[in-house]
């Protein structure tokens, strides 16, 4: 089921051909399609990071000696906040009802949740057509949000589809979903928006990728990607407009801390050699 697969710690790995496709179409009406590039940080490759933390929450490449965080504290639901979830009168699609459509071939779905963050924004998926053992036959992904009374808002769908298992959702605490369905695609619910993937990674990183893995998305909006090509594994941070990427030194202060530390070695060779 849906749940399932999306609470995988990493991304989907996906070729080319589906980085440059369009973004899934969106069943909510009133999205648009607009966004300036995003900043990138090359994080460095693979073979030289060591990630601490939760998940993907926390990185240091002993190559540069830069640590990078990637907070993501968005959570699991509770118990209490699992009650009054939106629900749906999906269709039992098996076996086929004998004499047409009726109240005995309905059954009540509940949303299922993957994670909530701060702000009450719930993502996860919601049954349309299930089988007679209750399996999902047509599903859709999306959120709803959860008022300070424990309330839902209906539910909002994003995509929909009759293989909800390769969908992904992933979402930030600035209100941001990261969605693999079909293509990728920034979802942002405080402007209206979603965007290809391909509208945002600047076009000369966008040449360079070969094959990708979405590792997510943190709490301001940084998504966390993964490029593997012949030499290996290359980690980006692409961090939305309006935000500083994270702090990293210049080349030319890794080349004055490589030079000082010669310089202390060689001084120190020379203290030994005159002792």
């Amino acid at each position: 089921m849906l749940t399932r697969s999306i609470r995988k710690a990493r991304g989907v790995r996906l070729g080319r051909a589906l980085i440059l496709a369009a973004a899934v179409g969106l069943v909510a009406t009133g999205w648009a399609e607009a966004s300036p590039y995003y900043t990138v940080t090359d994080m460095g490759n693979a073979s030289d990071i060591t990630w601490t933390g939760l998940g993907f929450s926390k990185s240091y490449n002993a190559k540069t000696g830069v640590t990078y965080d990637f907070p993501q504290t968005v959570r699991s639901l509770t118990g209490a906040e699992k009650a009054n979830l939106p629900t749906y009168s999906a269709y039992i699609s098996q076996p086929l009802p004998p004499n047409g459509d009726g109240p005995g071939h309905y059954t009540t779905t509940t949303m299922q949740p993957m994670a909530i963050n701060d702000s009450g924004t719930v993502i996860g998926s919601l049954d349309t057509a299930v089988s007679r053992f209750g399996g999902p036959v047509s599903s859709e992904i999306g959120y709803a949000v959860r008022s300070p009374d424990g309330t839902y808002s209906p539910f909002v769908t994003l995509a929909t589809g009759d293989n909800p298992t390769s969908a992904h959702l992933f979402l930030s605490q600035a209100n941001q979903i990261l969605m693999l369905s079909d293509g990728v695609s920034v979802v942002d619910l405080n402007t209206g928006t979603s965007t290809s993937i391909s509208e945002i990674i600047p076009p000369e990183l966008l040449q360079k990728l070969t094959a990708l893995s979405y590792d997510g998305i943190d709490d301001r909006g940084d998504i966390l990607i993964d490029n593997w090509d012949s030499k290996g594994d290359e980690y980006y941070v692409l961090t939305p407009p309006g935000l500083d990427p994270p702090a990293v030194p210049e080349p030319s202060t890794l080349l004055i801390f490589a030079a000082a530390g010669a310089l202390a070695v060689r001084a120190s060779r020379r203290r030994r050699a005159a002792d």
